[in-house]
């Protein structure tokens, strides 16, 4: 299993409720908090990223779960 199944799987394992929050709560620098739409999952340090896009201006933001 490569690192971006783990850290997908991981995720994963997160309860949906969980993850709805997580990614509500993600910060962009032009909009603040916002929510991260049309990420990928990937992993570093055996951490969880986010890499995605601002809900609301369309740029690009990440959030990292450990």
């Amino acid at each position: 299993m490569d690192k971006d199944e783990l850290a997908r799987k991981r995720w994963m394992a997160v309860p949906a409720h969980i993850r709805e929050k997580l990614e509500g709560n993600v910060f962009c620098r032009t909009c603040g908090v916002t929510r991260i739409i049309d990420y990928i999952v990937d992993s570093a340090d055996f951490k969880v990223l986010l890499i995605g896009t601002c809900a609301q201006c369309g740029g690009p933001v990440s959030r990292v779960i450990d």
